[in-house]
């Protein structure tokens, strides 16, 4: 009995031990560097980007109806963006497949009546992430851990 128990106190203190360390990986959160500050604020800028492409593309949105991810950078609105200065924007990249900036993911679902969509940090451990909907409300997100 006493292996037993001093088996399941070592699992519990590595459990302890491990548990912090697995949160001091995340890229976003307290203890974030300049560096991912400033990716965590370009992918903001992009997921209000998505949200204005939608909600900026004429007529067919008074009628309920979004725009899919192969057709947003055909948007009137994206075309526009072409000649914005903001740095984020010129490094975006609409296209199905392609990271909408480096390391950060797009998903877009469009339904009748609605869309949502997720931007997501591939290179962040945790899956730190962006999501939104047709209510342009943004919402952070992580696994929970």
């Amino acid at each position: 009995m006493g292996t037993y128990r001093t088996i399941c106190a070592g699992v519990v203190l590595w459990a302890a031990c491990a548990a912090p360390a697995f949160a001091q990986q995340c890229l976003h959160g307290t203890g974030e560097t300049p560096e991912q500050t400033e990716r965590h604020r370009a992918a903001l800028t992009a997921t209000r980007t998505i949200n204005n492409i939608q909600a900026n593309h004429g007529p067919e949105r008074a009628r309920g109806v979004y725009v899919r991810h192969a057709d947003l950078a055909n948007t009137p609105y994206a075309q526009g963006l072409q000649s914005s200065m903001n740095p984020v924007i010129g490094r975006m990249s609409l296209v199905p497949g392609t990271d909408i900036l480096p390391g950060w993911r797009l998903t877009l679902s469009v339904a009748e009546g609605g869309y949502w969509f997720m931007i997501k940090d591939t290179t962040d451990p945790c899956g730190f992430a962006f999501i939104s909907n047709q209510d342009g409300l943004i919402y952070t997100a992580e696994p929970l851990r």
